[in-house]
């Protein structure tokens, strides 16, 4: 009889020893699953960055070029990155300052401060200015950029590729000014340094003071 309790003892330990064992390889498990997820997310997303930026640089019905003084763009209405609707080139509306980009471009997160700082100057001055910065990237990468960057002016993504096209987004960054008929003014094709931020100023509102304070 005390052989026999002992061993149901023994059994017992060996039951309770297993069951945080199988906690444990669940939990692993489970953290593994998720790690995997994170994975497969992540190179989807980049994929789907990778085959929009062929598309654009693909030629096509309308063939890709980069904006030059003097191009007439097309009006488009689309969502930012807020879920108000914004439009884009309109007719009457004064001059538009159009800041294309990429959030998965180095250029252009070096050059986001200058555009902070450019819109900022703008509002100093009280210049009848729309700014609107256009991503190049998806939906749901640009909302979740715009988040983190804290963008002081609307952000709209391309709502198609030919739109893209037709705005020269063949490479980013892309200062873009547009007068009240649509018409480009001026392009900057990099990022912007100190001395460019007032040459923009001075073409976006040439009715503007020389410089803002600092």
């Amino acid at each position: 009889m005390r052989s026999l309790a002992t061993n149901r003892i023994k059994f017992g330990n060996r039951g309770m020893t297993q069951k945080p064992r199988s906690r444990i390889a669940l939990i692993v498990l489970t953290a593994l699953l998720v790690v995997a997820f994170a994975v497969v997310l992540y190179f989807w997303r980049q994929n789907v960055e990778l085959r929009r930026s062929a598309q654009v640089a693909s030629t096509g019905s309308q063939p890709v070029r980069r904006l030059s003084q003097g191009d007439q763009l097309p009006v488009f209405s689309a969502r930012d990155t807020e879920g108000h609707e914004v439009k884009v080139s309109a007719r009457g509306v004064g001059n538009t300052l159009l800041l294309i980009f990429s959030p998965t471009c180095d250029r252009c997160e070096a050059g986001m401060p200058s555009w902070i700082k450019l819109a900022g100057k703008l509002k100093q001055l009280k210049a009848s200015v729309q700014v609107i910065a256009l991503s190049i990237a998806d939906s749901y990468t640009t909302v979740q950029h715009a988040r983190t960057a804290k963008m002081p002016f609307p952000v709209v993504p391309f709502p198609d590729v030919e739109l893209q096209k037709r705005y020269g987004a063949t490479e980013v960054p892309l200062t873009v000014v547009v007068d009240a008929q649509g018409i480009v003014l001026a392009v900057w094709d990099k990022p912007l340094d100190d001395g460019e931020v007032g040459d923009v100023i001075e073409s976006v509102c040439p009715e503007c003071p020389e410089r803002a304070d600092s």
